[in-house]
């Protein structure tokens, strides 16, 4: 997301040739029930209840449940909301609600914290937090909780924020790069501690003034396995004892000296929202450009650790290298992004989920969006990691307004959640076309 580019890049999206018109047969959106503030993401846990919760960045989670907006919130916590700051992500634990085994009572947070609170940057710092239930079912959560992660900042945007558990169980996160326009400071392609120098050269080497570090990165955590000693590559540990996590025995870089160890993958600008397909388990990012290309960028999964180009490469082109053209992954030996477009269609690229719902011919389609041009696309979540959108951008000239986040239920329904405050569910007419029990 990129707060002062909206206005610009808005008036240059209505003024140019867009997306082409593709809709997709018999698609259409509902909306669901309630008005939210600036909804950031929806989730739904795997307990049988159906219920939805919607994230709101100014700190409130609220919850629809039996079609109806509940109107005490599920959960309310402080924190600092200007530019990109706030309340950005929610995940529950893979074993939320379900009777008799561990964690059941347990769901994640990533925040800004407030302005008040102690940091270890020039700003807030962006933390990951354990919440409860007082038990199993309830629609309000206890209170207080508990700071599993933290990490320094120095601006309020780039903050990345979103938050899901994997396939393997383990918690992932995402961190922008901290804000800095061009990226001065080289924090997305360090992987150890770095000041604030304006000097992309100096990863681990400069030990004075604040440390910066975890930024413009994919973060893969073991939050079960916790209550040990805070070692010196538990980068986000700093000012919590006893650990409130463990890291993968396979993350990339444990058994490397100088790096820290979370990092799951780097290279990114901001990460903002990013999403597991529930078929193939493929890691699938939507990271914010700058001056000319928003991506989509694919893990796919077993695939561990990788350079995801940020600051060399932006899309599939250089930006501080030398050269030109569209081979810079090639080159560089980063990870080239599955889908690019340039500024001429918008300037804030918001990804999005591949369906897997009740809808078979639906099912493999990749839905995102951009926050400048108020629209959502699509496009066909290929097996092969290459271009998912060959012909372009495909627009499914729904009206949804911009959208800011997306989620998908416990059936593999999708929603979006967009800027006026709206949140919608993804419907199609043919959600019965291929037999009764799709």
């Amino acid at each position: 997301m990129h707060v002062k580019r909206f206005v610009a890049a808005l008036a240059l999206v209505l003024g140019s040739p867009f997306a082409l018109a593709q809709t997709i047969p018999g698609l259409s959106v509902v909306a669901v029930p309630g008005s939210y503030s600036e909804p950031v993401a929806v989730r739904a846990p795997h307990d049988g209840s159906g219920r939805l919760f919607i994230v709101q960045k100014g700190g409130t989670i609220r919850v629809v449940k039996n079609g109806a907006l509940l109107p005490t919130p599920f959960l309310t916590v402080a924190v600092t909301t200007s530019s990109e700051s706030g309340l950005l992500g929610l995940a529950f634990h893979p074993n939320f609600g379900q009777i008799g085994l561990p964690h059941n009572d347990e769901f994640y947070i990533s925040y800004t914290r407030p302005g008040a609170d102690p940091r270890l940057g020039t700003t807030p710092d962006q933390v990951i937090a354990r919440y409860t239930v007082p038990s199993l079912g309830s629609d309000v959560a206890n209170a207080s909780g508990t700071i599993v992660l933290r990490t320094p900042d120095l601006a309020g945007n780039h903050n990345g924020g979103d938050i899901h558990f994997g396939p393997d169980g383990y918690l992932y996160s995402s961190m922008g790069d901290g804000g800095p326009q061009n990226n001065p400071h080289g924090f997305a392609g360090c992987l150890w501690k770095k000041p604030a120098d304006f000097d992309q050269g100096t990863c681990g080497t400069n030990p004075t003034g604040t440390q910066y570090f975890l930024l413009g990165k994919i973060l893969r955590i073991d939050v079960d396995n916790r209550g040990g000693a805070v070692t010196a590559d538990m980068c986000g540990s700093s000012g919590i004892s006893p650990a409130q996590y463990s890291i993968p025995a396979d993350n990339p870089h444990v058994g490397t000296s100088n790096t820290c160890d979370e990092i799951f993958l780097y290279g990114f600008r901001n990460p903002w929202r990013f999403s597991f397909d529930r078929e193939t388990h493929d890691l699938v990012i939507g990271d914010v450009g700058q001056n000319t290309y928003e991506e989509v960028t694919v893990q796919a999964a077993g695939v561990i650790g990788g350079n995801h180009g940020w600051s060399r490469c932006e899309g599939r082109h250089y930006f501080d290298e030398s050269g030109t053209g569209t081979t810079c992954p090639a080159v560089t030996g980063t990870i080239a992004p599955v889908l690019e477009y340039s500024h001429s269609f918008g300037c804030a690229v918001t990804g999005g989920y591949v369906f897997r719902g009740p809808s078979a011919r639906l099912r493999g389609t990749y839905f995102y969006g951009d926050s400048c041009a108020s629209a959502l696309w699509y496009a066909s979540a290929g097996a092969a990691q290459t271009d998912w959108s060959p012909s372009g951008i495909q627009d499914t000239t729904l009206n949804v307004g911009a959208p800011y986040g997306y989620g998908e239920d416990e059936y593999g329904n999708l929603y979006i959640a967009q800027s006026n405050g709206t949140v919608y569910k993804i419907v199609s007419d043919f959600i019965f076309d291929d037999g009764f029990e799709d």
